[in-house]
């Protein structure tokens, strides 16, 4: 019987301190494992071949690409800390004024926060050059003398008692984790043989936050880890685990 990887599996990272605490990539687009070393040779003599090798500079990497975006990962890649609550969000408008002057925000402004350049926020009746904010209706209005000028409106609003905030800080530093690859192995007729599970016991990532936005296109995040010294009284660094199942 063959055995065939095919496809891409999942995978979950856990905090290596917090066990409970995991991120699960069941929606991956790659991920890529390597466990590589070199070696020191020791030569004497005119032997052409080295008397011995010694292995040195051992490194397992992986490096993954997921197709839906987990905020929580910017803890792993950055060191970033997490806070619920209220935070102010920016927000931007670009619209023709219309005859009537009066443009309604998306949102709640915050008193203030209305910014449009060129023009100077008054608290009377708009006028030429001037607009007027009312927060409560979310309208800005402008005078009829502005109707059909391009403007660019930059306002701020204040976000639910839920918003989450990850802040990065110049003394913020990756996380560890546990990482667990999960897929299967196909016979050549195409039924599971096996699952399999690439346990790496502790991994820090080499690679910070990053996103490419491109126009009408899905942002993929990407991170890259190394692994590290566990400390296992075992002295595994990582592990394949392959486990047949009943076939058909």
């Amino acid at each position: 019987m063959k055995q065939i990887i095919y496809g891409i599996g999942k995978a979950v990272l856990r905090d290596f301190k917090d066990k409970s605490k995991i991120i699960a990539y069941t929606d991956l687009q790659d991920l890529s494992f390597e466990s590589s070393y070199s070696t020191d040779p020791i030569t004497g003599g005119n032997k052409l071949f080295p008397i011995a090798s010694f292995k040195k500079d051992t490194a397992v990497k992986v490096s993954a690409t997921n197709a839906v975006f987990n905020p929580e990962m910017i803890e792993y890649l950055d060191g970033a800390t997490a806070t619920a609550g209220a935070a102010e969000m920016p927000d931007v408008k670009e619209v023709l004024i219309p005859e009537d002057g009066i443009v309604t925000l998306d949102s709640k402004p915050i008193a203030g926060s209305v910014i449009v350049n060129g023009f100077e926020s008054t608290e009377t009746t708009a006028a030429a050059g001037k607009f007027v904010v009312d927060s409560e209706t979310k309208t800005v209005t402008f005078a009829a003398d502005d109707a059909g000028k391009q403007v660019v409106i930059f306002y701020e609003t204040m976000g639910s008692a839920t918003t989450q905030t990850y802040a990065v800080t110049q003394s913020s530093m990756s996380k560890p984790f546990q990482l667990d690859y999960l897929f299967d192995v196909y016979d050549e007729d195409t039924n599971i043989t096996h699952k399999c599970d690439i346990r790496v016991y502790k991994m820090q990532t080499t690679s910070g936050f990053s996103i490419d936005p491109k126009h009408q296109s899905p942002v993929a995040p990407k991170f890259d880890a190394e692994g590290k010294d566990p400390m296992r009284p075992d002295g595994h660094l990582w592990e394949f685990i392959i486990d047949g199942v009943a076939t058909v």
